[in-house]
């Protein structure tokens, strides 16, 4: 994966603009959140160095997905 990919998310508005279900990913680097599938605020973070095996092939799946 490559460090400090940004994705334009902008045409899901409806999901990722304020008051989105998934607002917390918008304008950051959530990583670890993703790997997690988490969607606490503490979680929303770059440091994805401490997730487990399963959690970076969600990372990613995810990265996939968004690329």
């Amino acid at each position: 994966m490559e460090i400090g990919t940004v994705f334009d998310v902008t045409r899901k508005r409806d999901t990722y603009g304020k008051g989105g279900s998934y607002n917390l990913f918008a304008g950051k680097d959530a990583s670890k959140a993703l790997g997690m599938s988490s969607l606490k605020e503490e979680d929303a973070s770059p440091d994805y160095s401490g997730l487990s095996e399963s959690d970076m092939k969600v990372l990613n799946d995810w990265h996939g997905f968004f690329a």
